[in-house]
C-alpha cells in the first residue's frame, strides 16, 4: 500500500506502542497520546491488561531463583501469565504481582493486583 506509514497506522488505531528506544519522529508519540485520549484499541484495555511488548518479553526480578518452594507454597510458579484474565485467583494475582514482578497487575498502583478479581 503506497503512501501508507503503517508504523504511524497501528499507533493511531491504538494497535501498538510507540517503542521508546528507537523512536525519533515525534509525530508517532502526538499518535499515541490521540489514541490514548481516545481509548482506542489497546487504549481501552483496562491498565493492568495493557502490558506494552517490551515488559511482556522481559519481565521484571522473573528468575528461578527468585522462587522458593518456601514462597510459593508448593502452590504457584512463575510462567507467562501477565495478565488478570489469566489468574484462577486472588492469591495467585498476588503471587505474581509479589514475587514474580508483573507490576502490570496492579493497574491502580493500590498495592491490590486484579481489582476485580481481588475485591
Amino acid at each position: 500500500m503506497d503512501g501508507i506509514d503503517v508504523n504511524a497506522e497501528m499507533i493511531r488505531r491504538g494497535a501498538a506502542w510507540v517503542y521508546r528506544k528507537y523512536a525519533k519522529d515525534q509525530f508517532l508519540f502526538q499518535l499515541e497520546t490521540q489514541a490514548k485520549q481516545e481509548k482506542r484499541g489497546l487504549w481501552n484495555l483496562p491498565e493492568s491488561e495493557r502490558i506494552p511488548p517490551w515488559e511482556w518479553r522481559h519481565p521484571k526480578n522473573v528468575s528461578p531463583s527468585n522462587i522458593t518452594p518456601s514462597q510459593s507454597g508448593g502452590k504457584f510458579i512463575c510462567a507467562e501469565k501477565r495478565t488478570c484474565r489469566q489468574m484462577a485467583s486472588c492469591a495467585e494475582a498476588h503471587f505474581y504481582l509479589e514475587h514474580c514482578g508483573v507490576s502490570s497487575l496492579d493497574g491502580n498502583h493500590d498495592g491490590t493486583p486484579c481489582s476485580r478479581l481481588c475485591r
